[in-house]
């Protein structure tokens, strides 16, 4: 018996040496000044382990929060995620900037009270590059977010292509219609609607909201999106209870029809919010990695693959317009 406390004893030092020992990060909050927005603005900084240690400068990650306030969300949404994934390797180390930003949908709002868009690619980006030892440049710079945070990404990378090499949006959540007479309002709360004339207008702007919303986006800035070299990430689960997997997946054929490279997930038994969230984080820290530290070269298998499938006449590369124009009907199921 004495041997088995022993035992468990040191099984517990052990467990909470490894803890104390697992590196984490350092968690600033800065107030930025400004007229674009209510000021001063919060933005939350998460620096990574031995930051202050580093040389070189690292990446930056614009994270965007869920929900409609924003206020801690980079401790509650992110900060256990992207620790564990600095730990594993599955994300180069990098500063996290995630502004706090409350019902913005990250936009410049109609009547021009809540320049959101303008502040995060303008002095909210400026300023991170000026105090903290990051890269400066595009290469160097990605954008994530989830669920409201998710759409938040769509709009500013889809409108900024040029300013981030990678774009990763979670489970974004936009109305999955091409007309701003089908745009259902019906689920937003009071604050939110209370806002919504500011936002985008009393009567709505049409061509202002069509310049917003994520699937027109990219039908109307297709060539340039397609030219951008903007990697993009969407991703959403099956069983969303918000049914953003339909946003997804329209977002997903016309991005496919317009001939525009991007990683799309649909994953099987996911749900908004919960436990599928542990492996679809690690898969978009890994996708971000790989579009900051690309190889050096092409991948010899696949370039030689690629060369048979040209020279046997199989290889037929991606073009606009492939999806079928009428679409097959299925019955509804039981």
């Amino acid at each position: 018996m004495r041997g088995l406390i022993i035992l468990l004893v040191l099984s517990v030092c052990h467990s909470l040496t490894q803890a104390q020992s697992s590196p984490t990060g350092n968690l600033v909050q800065l107030r930025i000044e400004t007229k674009l927005v209510p000021s001063p603005a919060v933005v939350d900084v998460l620096l990574p382990p031995d930051y202050e240690q580093l040389s070189e400068p690292v990446p930056l990650l614009v994270w965007l929060h869920g929900g409609t306030s924003g206020k801690d969300a980079l401790q509650r949404q992110l900060r256990s995620h992207i620790e564990r994934a600095w730990e594993t390797g599955e994300m180069v180390p990098c500063v996290v900037v995630a502004p706090v930003t409350g019902a913005s949908f990250f936009i410049d709002w109609h009547d021009g009270t809540n320049r959101w868009d303008t502040f995060i690619t303008t002095e909210m980006l400026g300023h991170i590059r000026e105090q903290y030892n990051v890269k400066q440049d595009r290469a160097g710079t990605v954008i994530a977010g989830s669920s409201f945070g998710g759409q938040g990404v769509l709009r500013v990378a889809l409108k900024h292509p040029e300013l981030f090499i990678a774009a990763a949006s979670m489970a974004p959540g936009f109305t999955p219609v091409l007309k701003l007479e089908d745009w259902d309002i019906r689920y937003f709360g009071d604050d939110v609607l209370a806002d919504n004339a500011r936002r985008f207008g009393e009567p709505v702007d049409h061509t202002f909201w069509r310049s917003t919303h994520p699937p027109t986006m990219v039908i109307d800035n297709a060539a340039r999106l397609r030219e951008s070299g903007l990697q993009l990430l969407i991703e959403v689960g099956d069983e969303d209870a918000n049914g953003n997997f339909r946003s997804v997946e329209l977002l997903h054929r016309l991005l496919f029809d317009a001939a525009i490279p991007h990683d799309y997930h649909l994953h099987r038994g996911a749900a908004h919010v919960g436990r599928s969230k542990d492996w679809r984080f690690p898969e978009v820290f890994l996708f971000l990695s790989r579009e900051l530290n690309p190889p050096p070269e092409p991948d010899p298998a696949a370039e030689q693959h690629k060369l048979k499938a040209i020279q046997s006449g199989r290889y037929q590369p991606l073009t606009t317009n492939e999806l079928p124009k009428t679409l097959v009907e299925f019955p509804c199921p039981d």
